[in-house]
């Protein structure tokens, strides 16, 4: 909509006004944006890793990071964050650092003891024209091996990149959803790669118990 003013008609009042309203329009429609649906904002990210220095005092910023991405809250005590929903979040912590991957589309609370400091992730499927640099390129190979003891981390891959799970033998590995992945056996590996965008859980049964990590594939 295009609107033409005359300052010599319109007081400086009624332009502030009709500025005022038109700002107001505008950040009307970038709220309505639902957290599952692809968004346009300029405060909103795409897949990338952002870091939050939680020592700093005061609030903590509200986000708005594509799925797939990270949060990383740095100067961090362990046993010191909650994230939820856990259906929602993939943390782990090591050297003074909460790595956070997004993994579902939603709204995320990473809250900080002591004091419940609390910091609001908004998690769209995708922000158009928005890098996803926290994500494995097309092409790529990323390996989760079955001997290792450390717990897996959600990667975030690329579509056409490629997840495998080695050390597993024939039929031992599930992958859900299925329809959105080729995956292939030979000698004790796995190979998935992606064919579209979502969010998949791979298991792998070890003997009587098993293994999983969730994996979000982006364009």
């Amino acid at each position: 909509m295009r609107i033409h003013l005359s300052s010599r008609r319109l007081g400086s009042a009624v332009l502030l006004g009709l500025a005022l309203m038109l700002a107001g329009t505008a950040g009307a429609a970038t709220a309505a944006g639902k957290p599952g649906n692809s968004v346009r904002a300029a405060a909103c990210a795409g897949a990338v890793v952002h870091s939050v220095d939680v020592a700093q005092p005061g609030p903590l910023p509200r986000l708005c990071i594509a799925v797939g991405g990270v949060v990383r809250l740095v100067n961090i005590g362990p046993g010191s964050l909650v994230a939820q929903p856990s259906t929602m979040v993939n943390c782990f912590y090591a050297a003074g650092t909460y790595q956070c991957r997004l993994i579902r589309t939603g709204t995320v609370r990473l809250t900080l003891a002591p004091g419940a400091r609390e910091l609001t992730v908004q998690v769209p499927a995708a922000v158009p024209g928005q890098p996803s640099t926290a994500c494995s390129p097309r092409g790529s190979v990323v390996d989760f091996d079955t001997n290792e003891e450390m717990p897996w981390w959600s990667p975030c891959l690329r579509v056409g990149a490629t997840l495998r799970v080695v050390n597993l033998g024939p039929g031992l590995l599930t992958v859900t959803p299925a329809d959105a992945v080729t995956c292939r056996y030979e000698a004790g590996i796995h190979a998935c790669q992606f064919r579209r965008a979502a969010s998949f859980v791979f298991t792998a049964t070890l003997d009587s118990a098993s293994r999983s990590v969730t994996a979000v594939a982006v364009r």
